[in-house]
């Protein structure tokens, strides 16, 4: 609302200012203040008593107001205004009350309000302001880089944990296929040493070989405390290495047959670089 007074100042409730209309000179007033003007210039002249003002300006809004304010907040308003030009607005009848002089002409004027034009399509008014887009998209980009990165390390520990188990699972298909169709084949692939155990050649030997071998399967169950007696099982598997710079590698497993043949259990041996001496 503005109030137009004695066409030479005027005041906005909205911001709580005074104006003086000939110099456009302006005074912003405390909400106090401002709430205390607004009281008298609704009053249409008539009389406010003390205690009404104190409600309305200070009670109301969880404040304690007290005589000693609105005299203070009167003194205030009154000084503004002969600041203006504008003398005697604001009389205190003692013991009674508060009330403007009537004789000075107060007009009314309503501000109004904002109307967005009927013209407008639903989707132009709906379009927020550029910073708010800006603001939007740079929000939503941030959680969709989080939830992407998140997305790409559960995918990629998913990834590795498969690939590991695949690897253990593959391993140990390959042991049982490998030591299974050893079984198969032993009339093919089995020799005999000295002693009486059984040795299954994984890869074959050929004559000149065999000499080799057999020294190098006994020299390898001497060392590991392992003996060559019916009832056991050797398989033995020897790879001969690409360069001159290593012999290879080289896997023994001594294991415990049954009476069907069938092995009980197994004492595995790995060696890199490894020779007869």
């Amino acid at each position: 609302m503005i109030y137009i007074i004695d066409d030479v100042i005027t005041y906005n409730s909205h911001d709580c200012t005074l104006t003086h209309l000939p110099t456009e000179e302006s005074l912003s007033l405390s909400i106090s203040s401002g709430r205390l003007f607004e009281q008298l210039l609704n009053s249409n002249g008539e009389i406010l008593a003390r205690d009404t003002l104190l409600t309305e300006v200070w009670d109301k809004y969880g404040l304690r107001g007290s005589n000693s304010n609105l005299n203070q907040y009167l003194s205030i308003l009154r000084k503004a205004l002969s600041a203006y030009g504008c003398e005697n607005l604001i009389i205190t009848i003692p013991k009674i009350g508060i009330r403007l002089n009537t004789e000075i002409k107060i007009e009314r004027e309503i501000i109004a309000p904002i109307i967005v034009a009927d013209n407008l399509s639903d989707d132009t008014s709906a379009v927020p302001p550029v910073d708010d887009q800006v603001n939007e998209a740079v929000l939503i980009s941030s959680k969709t880089t989080d939830n992407i990165v998140r997305h790409s390390f559960t995918v990629t520990r998913n990834i590795l944990f498969i690939v590991i188990t695949l690897t253990l699972l593959g391993s140990a298909a390959w042991y049982y296929s490998v030591m299974h169709s050893a079984e198969l084949s032993l009339p093919s692939s089995t020799i005999k040493l000295a002693g009486g155990c059984e040795v299954v050649l994984m890869h074959g030997a050929d004559i000149i070989e065999r000499q080799s071998q057999d020294k190098q399967i006994l020299q390898i169950l001497s060392e590991n405390n392992q003996s060559c007696e019916p009832g056991r099982r050797v398989y033995f598997d020897k790879m001969t290495s690409l360069t001159t710079k290593n012999y290879g590698r080289t896997i023994l497993s001594a294991c415990k047959i049954n009476n069907s043949g069938h092995i009980i259990s197994c004492d595995n041996f790995y060696y890199m670089d490894w020779r007869v001496e």
